[in-house]
């Protein structure tokens, strides 16, 4: 790496802190992930992660694998021969770029926590979540491998550095791999990231995928997630909690929304097996055929294909929605149009002084 880059001090630049961000699938947890974390720390000093059912420790910190290295016999010629040496983990890796360069902020993300066993990932290593103000550890544990990995001495203590941030995401706790106990999820900064389809927070990229059309349709993303979501709230589907399974902003990709075979195949498909599993009727018209007809019906409808299979109460429900949001547009163009118009009014009743010197 360019040795002027490392002069160049990113410490602070992030908060040194374990961050989780959880909400619904879809909802932008990554892309949160993305523009708030990791696009503010450099490429070199980030790892990335992602925890699943089948993920250990020894994946996570390290551990002793058959290598083969050059070492030279009795006679002082080189020859290869099986060793056996700790091979570090995504943990033990950032440890190493935390503390080989010191005045750059380290980043490691951890993608879907939840999917794996995460309090048995993180075995004694739960200890160093409790952190300082300065995010040094407050504890520290003994890690014989991790301590020559970092330190070249098998009996230093370990603990996270003030330069180090870790930032997880995963799903709401209603559908959860594996549950976390109070006592892990305690230790991090906890954030949920809202499913908005409105407001005067989204970005362009969001307006325009929420008001963008469902393929050959008169309705939008936006009035459809919206509209099945609160269909999901007050229906009774034989299940307690029904935010996990809500349809997040972004459940759906522009490409999905521009094909109706990858809709039916992608959104419908998973309402059916999934969402509406125990209470179909509620949102489809003709059950009696299964998901196979639905979906033929749905890509074959010669009108709107939405009103081919859902129920006309839950589609009507979507046409009042679409013209809601058009209201609340029209409403918020009118109030930003006000406030340039505003602005314009008072620059022109207060113009700027000339420099001195100036005629």
């Amino acid at each position: 790496m360019d040795a002027l880059l490392h002069n160049e001090t990113t410490k602070g630049i992030i908060p040194s802190s374990n961050i989780l961000l959880y909400g619904v699938p879809g909802c932008g947890k990554s892309h949160m992930v993305a523009n708030k974390y990791e696009s503010k720390v450099k490429e070199e000093y980030t790892i990335r992660v992602v925890f699943h059912p089948d993920y250990t420790y020894s994946d996570f910190v390290g551990q002793i694998m058959p290598v083969l290295e050059k070492v030279e016999n009795k006679d002082g010629i080189e020859e290869e021969k099986l060793q056996y040496k700790f091979i570090p983990g995504p943990f033990t890796r950032i440890l190493q770029l935390a503390e080989t360069y010191k005045d750059q902020q380290c980043l490691l993300i951890i993608e879907e926590l939840n999917r794996g066993n995460a309090p048995a990932i993180f075995g004694e290593i739960f200890q160093l979540l409790d952190r300082n103000d300065d995010g040094k550890s407050k504890y520290s544990i003994y890690n014989r491998d991790i301590s020559m990995a970092l330190y070249d001495e098998p009996n230093k203590p370990i603990e996270l550095p003030p330069n180090l941030t870790i930032v997880a995401t995963m799903n709401t706790s209603d559908q959860n791999v594996f549950t976390m106990d109070t006592a892990f999820q305690r230790r991090w900064q906890m954030e949920h990231i809202p499913n908005r389809f409105t407001g005067e927070s989204l970005d362009e990229k969001t307006i325009n995928h929420v008001t963008k059309h469902l393929p050959n349709s008169e309705i939008s993303w936006g009035a459809f997630a919206q509209t099945v979501n609160k269909k999901m709230q007050t229906a009774n589907l034989g299940f307690g909690g029904t935010e996990d399974k809500s349809l997040g902003v972004y459940f759906a990709t522009d490409n999905d929304l521009d094909d109706a075979e990858r809709f039916a195949e992608k959104v419908l498909k998973y309402l059916w097996d999934d969402a509406f599993k125990l209470g179909r009727k509620e949102l489809f018209n003709d059950c009696s055929q299964g998901l196979s007809a639905v979906i033929e019906a749905y890509e074959d409808a010669k009108g709107d294909p939405l009103k081919a299979v859902l129920v006309p109460e839950v589609y009507n429900e979507m046409q009042k929605k679409m013209a809601e949001m058009a209201a609340e547009q029209a409403q918020t163009a009118e109030e930003k149009t006000s406030e340039e118009e505003a602005a314009e009014s008072a620059a022109e009743d207060n113009p700027a002084q000339k420099p001195a010197g100036e005629e």
